[in-house]
């Protein structure tokens, strides 16, 4: 498995990354959101959000991505300390293989090399696969349901 940062090269990898499942809205939100990563991460008026796409790669090809980005308070703009992680998505065929965990595991770890204190990221109470994930990677993580974040959990973890 190779870790890298995705390049324009893999959008139409991501474009049709298959996540597998019954259709639902929070399935067809992450494919949206994975669909459009690559714009996302070049998107020149956030550049200051140092987006971060984030790729894994097996046998040529992806089969996991995430992305993180800066958190943006109101009044202070970006806090380079702490990151929202867009997504964490495993195509269909390499789920239970642990290709996620390591990719999301590297790139928590790069964040804290670089200073980042937390990391946050949202969960939506019907993606059980996503929330046991969450819940056994990261049992230190706190799980919030904050309301303007209803439905979905907050997961944040201290870096």
């Amino acid at each position: 498995m190779i870790l890298r940062d995705a390049t324009a090269a893999d959008a139409a990898a991501l474009e049709s990354f298959d996540l597998g499942g019954q259709p639902s809205a929070w399935l067809d939100e992450v494919a949206e959101i994975v669909a459009g990563l690559v714009a996302w991460q070049h998107d020149q008026d956030h550049t200051e959000l140092d987006r971060r796409v984030i790729v894994a790669e097996v046998d040529g090809a992806v089969v996991a991505v995430t992305a993180h980005e800066r958190v943006e308070h109101d009044v202070l703009g970006p806090l380079a300390e702490h990151c929202y992680v867009m997504v964490v998505a495993v195509c269909a065929d390499h789920r239970r293989s642990g290709v996620g965990a390591v990719l999301f595991e590297s790139a928590l770890a790069e964040m804290q090399r670089e200073g980042v204190l937390t990391a946050s990221w949202l969960v939506h109470p019907a993606n059980l696969g996503s929330a046991a994930f969450s819940r056994t990677s990261f049992p230190d993580a706190d799980e919030l349901y904050p309301p303007d974040d209803r439905p979905d959990a907050r997961f944040t973890l201290r870096l």
